[in-house]
């Protein structure tokens, strides 16, 4: 019976936990890639560059104005207000929104043709080119079938241009006098030449048309008006962004002129309404005047009436004092009406305002001004505002709350008219009694005479009110005033440096990316970090990545031989003698892996010549039948009897042993011939009974086997071995073979594992500077 050598494992070690940031690992791993890095940072550096040429600086143009609160009214808009004509004082925060309202910005761009631009061509790149320094101005006559195109000419002289390219075939490449008209798909032109003519003879100019409303969408997209402290302060700041800073000024300039001539306009508006109003009303009392006077001239004629007498006079003076008195609260309730209709008007805009003339309530004169004021504010607000926005709302609940005051104070005036007229009608009752013997004439004239003298009376009030309305329309001027004319300050030095910092972040962020995400999808072992985070297996030692000739590190063949390589080797054979726990004599090592070309065969050789040249007796037993590789490279011959005829019993045990020749001290029994059944012979005693032999007879015994994850030989023969040497291969082995290899340890289905990581990175891993590379 052969002895089997007991599996005692070593106490399990625990995985790293994944908690520490290698910096130094991180760094290692980018900095191997410099070419690259180098290389992006470069192209961006040059898209950087070339972006910088291309683009033009963006200026900031800004201006100042005040805009002044009417909060304080004179006495002539005082007057007005008092009979509802004029409207409140306005809020600063709607001329904000004025000032940057579509209507506004369109009128500029169309007053200053804005969206007409220039473009010199200089060394193939396009220069911005304004009304100050352009040669020519484009004339549009016409509107064509394409109105919205580029145009190039070429200057050919001061009197003749040539239009080079242009969306019509028919007119590209013909020449024309300056100021004649031009006719095609854009319409009917003209370019007239300017001051700066001579200084662009020969000069390639671009014109380009676009869409006003397009134009005036980019300059509503950086127009930004604030005021500066909405507190206290009614000053406002206007700013836009250009790449011309003369074009940004006079935007902004004309754009605080078109302001201050449409807010005039509205207020000629108002104050012409108000006049119309008084007009209407006096030519209405002029004719009520002159029916009056004309009754009166008739009755005194056709009664042949001259006087009354002193009694009739009393009378006639007490009725006369109290019809004034009950006229006049008859004009209330009359006025209170119709402010009671105007209020209850499902849409008041289209309603004359009603006159307030007469009301002694100084409050409901006061809240019917403030409700048409909140409705006209309100209709100013409609005309650049859709009626679903939030900013009608605070409005909305102003005017409701308006109009619940006023009815609530017409309600309590009217009561206290109708009281009061009810008791002028009882004195009337009293002074037509008393009068009741004055003859029916001198009666009647009293009557006609009171209706005159109420008509006079209203009459001289409007006029008096007309002619107060019309100076207020003579001397009206904007509540505006320009602080600061535009100005433009220069970009900031940051802004040009902004292109290259980007540049820089993205030459070293892009193949930082793509390096990451090549490892992401390769999804290999790179480093023995991933090893100690994710197994519980001990390190024997790592082997240096190198190419060579001969799978043999120390075969002359090899341009050079790599002592960086020899010494891993040596190291590792000084770690096997502690693995197998000094033991003199019949070590058994079993080579293992999980895949192919993973380095079993070469590790299996290149240690046992690493044992051999340190006198130690070695044999490699090879007994991967599948791929069989030792009789390559140890130059043994193929048709040898090996493991395969030993363990068929074609072969004794001396005959399948060869001597590898240039290593002494080492044999070599290869795989032989290849036999289908090769596992169960495996797994008789036969394979027994040549382990013992050998651990008497040799020192170390190596045994290579087939990849675990296709074949199971290596654990069959796994059982008469004292320890494995498990190979991972850095940048070869998948992670998905982690689970695999911690499931065997843990099982422990193969003896005393330990892993070698083959293909290391010399560079990476520092050891080149301590074992430099000779030939």
């Amino acid at each position: 019976m052969c002895a089997q050598k007991s599996n005692t494992y070593p106490k399990k070690r625990t995985p790293a936990v994944d908690d520490d940031f290698d910096l130094r690992e991180i760094l290692i791993k980018y900095v191997l890639y410099w070419p690259v890095f180098l290389l992006f940072t470069i192209i961006t550096i040059i898209g950087a560059y070339a972006y910088h040429m291309v683009t033009k600086p963006v200026y900031d143009i800004k201006a100042t104005m005040l805009l002044e609160d009417e909060k304080n009214t004179s006495d002539i808009k005082a007057s007005l207000q008092e009979m509802g004509i004029t409207s409140a004082p306005k809020k600063i925060e709607n001329d904000v929104e004025i000032l940057q309202s579509r209507r506004l910005v369109d009128s500029v761009v169309n007053d200053l043709h804005l969206w007409i631009s220039y473009q010199i061509i200089v060394n193939h790149l396009k220069e911005n080119l304004y009304k100050n320094t352009t040669p020519v101005l484009f004339s549009l006559i016409k509107t064509g079938s394409k109105p919205y195109q580029k145009i190039t000419i070429e200057i050919k002289n001061g009197n003749t241009f040539s239009l080079k390219t242009s969306n019509d075939p028919e007119t590209s490449g013909t020449e024309y006098n300056f100021s004649s008209t031009v006719s095609n798909t854009l319409g009917d032109w003209q370019l007239k030449p300017t001051a700066n003519l001579k200084n662009y003879i020969g000069s390639t100019i671009i014109v380009e048309l676009s869409d006003p409303k397009s134009v005036a969408d980019n300059y509503l997209s950086s127009l930004d008006v604030t005021l500066k402290d909405k507190m206290e302060s009614s000053v406002v700041d206007i700013a836009v962004k250009d790449q011309i800073p003369q074009r940004g000024q006079d935007f902004v300039n004309y754009l605080i002129t078109v302001y201050n001539k449409n807010e005039i306009e509205e207020k000629n508006k108002k104050t012409k309404g108000a006049l119309d109003f008084i007009d209407q009303r006096l030519d209405s009392l002029s004719i009520q005047l002159n029916l009056a006077e004309k009754n009166i001239e008739d009755y005194r004629s056709s009664h042949g009436l001259t006087d009354v007498n002193a009694q009739s006079q009393v009378y006639i003076q007490g009725a006369q004092s109290n019809d004034v008195k009950l006229n006049d609260i008859n004009i209330q309730l009359k006025v209170i009406n119709e402010i009671d209709n105007y209020i209850n008007a499902p849409n008041v805009t289209d309603r004359t305002v009603p006159s307030t003339l007469n009301i002694g309530d100084q409050n409901l004169v006061t809240l019917v001004q403030s409700y048409t004021d909140l409705q006209r504010e309100r209709a100013s607000l409609s005309a650049t505002t859709p009626e679903k926005n939030p900013a009608f709302d605070p409005l909305n609940r102003q005017i409701a709350a308006t109009r619940a005051a006023i009815k609530e104070n017409i309600n309590n005036i009217k009561t206290s008219l109708l009281t009061t007229r009810n008791e002028m009608e009882t004195y009337g009752s009293r002074f037509k009694s008393s009068i009741e013997n004055i003859p029916g004439e001198d009666r009647a004239l009293a009557a006609l005479k009171r209706i005159q003298a109420s008509k006079e009376s209203l009459y001289n009030v409007l006029l008096q009110k007309r002619e107060e309305t019309a100076l207020s329309y003579a001397s009206i001027a904007s509540s505006a005033r320009l602080v600061d004319l535009a100005y433009a300050t220069p970009p900031k030095k940051s802004k040009a440096m902004l292109p290259f910092i980007v540049a820089l972040a993205l030459g070293l962020l892009i193949p930082a990316g793509l390096i990451y995400l090549r490892d992401a999808i390769k999804n290999q072992i790179t480093n023995r970090r991933t090893i100690e985070k994710t197994l519980a297996i001990p390190i024997a030692g790592e082997l240096e990545e190198i190419k060579l000739r001969s799978p043999i590190v120390t075969d002359a063949v090899n341009d050079k031989i790599n002592f960086m390589l020899v010494e891993q080797f040596r190291s590792l054979r000084t770690q096997l003698h502690y693995l197998h726990d000094n033991e003199s004599k019949g070590r058994v090592t079993l080579i293992a892996s999980s895949v192919a070309g993973e380095g079993r065969s070469f590790i299996a050789s290149n240690l046992g010549i690493a044992l051999a040249t340190s006198g130690k007796k070695t044999i490699i037993l090879e007994l991967n039948l599948y791929r069989p590789i030792m009789a390559d490279i140890f130059n043994l011959p193929i048709s040898h009897p090996g493991m395969s005829n030993y363990l068929n019993w074609e072969s004794l045990k001396e005959e399948v042993i060869q001597n590898s020749v240039t290593y002494r001290n080492l044999d070599v029994v290869t795989s032989g011939q290849f036999i289908p059944n090769f596992s169960e012979l495996l797994d008789r005693k036969r394979i027994e009974i040549l382990l013992d032999w050998l651990r008497l007879h040799y020192d170390h015994i190596i045994i290579d086997t087939s990849p675990l994850q296709v074949i199971g030989d290596a654990n069959i023969v796994s059982r008469l071995c004292d320890i494995t040497l498990y190979v991972i291969r850095k940048s070869f082995t998948s992670k998905t073979q982690i689970p695999f290899i911690n499931k065997l340890y843990a099982d422990q289905q193969l003896p005393n594992m330990s892993i070698v990581f083959n293909g290391v990175d010399q560079v990476r891993d520092g050891y080149k500077e301590y074992f430099p590379t000779k030939g």
